[in-house]
């Protein structure tokens, strides 16, 4: 089985497949993943800090912001597939009229 794009979706098992160390709640909750055991606020500012990051990639016309927003995206999916956004906010999010700042 491939290690899901997300590092969100990822399980004890995923962060060891690909040679990463687990944050410790995931340890500690080898069946869970991420983005199951972060707290709503967490999930807030995970997406406020994505979206800053993205910010400032733009700005500086980095090469990397093209790959960035592909993993933003891959993880407002995953947050979405869990049930931690709705579709509604998923939609707002990935609009990629938001992304032009």
């Amino acid at each position: 089985m491939a290690v899901p794009k997300s590092e969100l979706l990822w399980k004890l098992n995923d962060y060891q497949k690909a040679g990463h160390e687990a944050p410790a709640r995931v340890v500690s909750n080898p069946q869970l993943c991420e983005g199951d055991l972060m707290l709503q606020d967490e999930v807030d500012e995970f997406i406020k800090d994505s979206v800053a990051t993205l910010r400032i990639l733009s700005d500086k016309d980095s090469p990397r912001y093209d790959s960035v927003v592909a993993t933003y995206f891959a993880d407002l999916a995953a947050l979405l597939k869990l049930g931690r956004i709705d579709e509604d906010e998923y939609n707002e999010l990935i609009d990629t009229q938001n992304l032009r700042f």
